[in-house]
């Protein structure tokens, strides 16, 4: 599948350029919010957009900012007859509850954005993925199936999120003398900042849109050992299984990725799986695979996260400072779901 068009708004910029550039930099977003946990004299670290807006309208016009980016290019497309296009929209999981996690406000919010488009509708087949961080991988899957086996012509995935809502700050931050803190702060060192953005990244069958960027296999897997079970040892058995079911989709050997991607913000559990699934899947040695991770500028921006990391690898690739032309990306959730693809860097006409 083609990456035929991106889009992106986070706390960096609105624009997948731009933030892709900042990411480049190592610029972040970071700053003090209007929130303190009842423990701490001071007050959360967060990595938020700047607008004036709150609530559905802030969220509403950050997925319509980055969606009609990365529809330009149908925009501009003369010779499409059937303007109507597949959309997954990647949603992070209906519980903790906050403002926006239920199925009636996605419904408003795409209703609002899909409003503003006048070249694009809904396509029938378009449904929300309330899978976390992971929905990007299944949608990247279900994509598979609705350009190879379905011919559809273009699929667009969308990702959105906000860790920034009180209820969210109050349930990732632990009880009333911060035990079980899951938030980056002066109380805690194994952390996330919490964050916030939207994405979207369109998706073309070969022959429509041909760019040098594609996705050349996805897998998905389940981990047993999840974050905070003290009762089950991580071995990143669920992670390795997502890599090597990716690395068969795609007919590319683990040591042939340049390097790796993932959604890694912060927490110790991550980082050790991470390393386990890289020793349990490298079948030889290799000099160096880098780790690379948006949330050292963006935060933690859960369901988004999987666009993000598109954003930051195809910049990588069309502005040549990757150290190679293929890469592994990662994806943990903090239940058993975990998934990998593989992005490939081709020349034009090959």
């Amino acid at each position: 599948m083609n990456i035929a068009g991106l889009g992106m708004v986070s706390c960096l910029a609105n624009g997948s350029p731009l933030n892709a550039a900042a990411m480049r930099c190592g610029y972040d977003g970071f700053h003090r919010l209007d929130f303190n946990q009842p423990y701490s004299d001071q007050s959360q670290v967060g990595a938020a957009i700047e607008s004036d807006l709150t609530g559905i309208p802030r969220l509403s016009h950050m997925l319509e900012e980055a969606i009609k980016e990365a529809i330009l290019p149908l925009a501009e497309d003369n010779n499409q007859d059937d303007n109507s296009l597949p959309v997954l929209i990647c949603m992070p999981e209906k519980s903790p509850p906050s403002y926006f996690n239920n199925d009636t406000t996605l419904q408003n919010i795409v209703d609002q954005v899909f409003s503003k488009i006048d070249h694009i509708t809904l396509h029938p087949d378009s449904f929300a993925l309330w899978r976390q961080r992971c929905g990007f991988v299944s949608a990247l899957a279900q994509a598979q199936d609705l350009i190879h086996r379905q011919n559809q012509a273009h699929v667009l995935i969308i990702g959105l999120d906000s860790l920034l809502e009180p209820a969210i700050l109050d349930y990732f931050g632990g009880d009333l003398y911060g035990n079980g803190c899951r938030l980056l702060s002066d109380d805690c060192s194994n952390g996330f900042i919490p964050g916030e953005a939207a994405t979207a990244v369109l998706l073309s069958a070969p022959g429509k849109h041909d760019t040098s960027v594609v996705i050349a296999g996805v897998g998905e897997g389940e981990e047993t050992a999840v974050i905070g079970d003290e009762e089950q040892i991580l071995m990143g058995q669920g992670l390795a299984q997502a890599i090597v079911n990716a690395s068969d989709d795609a007919g590319i050997p683990v040591h042939d990725t340049a390097f790796r991607v993932a959604s890694i913000s912060g927490e110790d559990y991550f980082f050790r799986e991470a390393s386990l699934a890289q020793h349990r899947t490298l079948k030889q040695k290799v000099a160096e695979q880098r780790l690379w991770h948006p949330a050292d500028s963006i935060g933690e921006v859960g369901a988004a996260v999987g666009g993000a990391m598109v954003v930051m690898v195809y910049y990588a690739f069309v502005e040549h400072y990757a150290p190679g032309n293929t890469v592994l990306c990662h994806i943990s959730n903090d239940n058993r779901q975990r998934g990998a693809f593989i992005m490939q860097h081709r020349e034009q006409g090959a």
